[in-house]
């Protein structure tokens, strides 16, 4: 019955790994100046750093990773 448990943690990690792999594939890293680049035209670029670092600590994702185009929901 052991080999049962390890067999479902070894599912769980290749899940975690496969959607990992996912989320950077959807979202590669961008500099500030990309980042700034793919915002909408009349951003802050000030104020659109500051939510991109914020967004980062709080939902605990690469600074490098944080999109413009993320939604909350389905991205973060």
């Amino acid at each position: 019955m052991w080999w049962l448990a390890g067999a479902l943690i070894l599912f769980v990690l290749a899940a975690v790994a496969d959607r990992a792999r996912t989320f950077r594939d959807r979202f590669p890293a961008l500099t500030d100046a990309e980042f700034l680049a793919l915002c909408p035209p009349g951003t802050n670029p000030a104020v659109a750093l500051k939510v991109r670092a914020m967004c980062a600590e709080y939902f605990a994702v690469d600074y490098e990773r944080v999109h413009p185009s993320m939604t909350f929901v389905e991205d973060l």
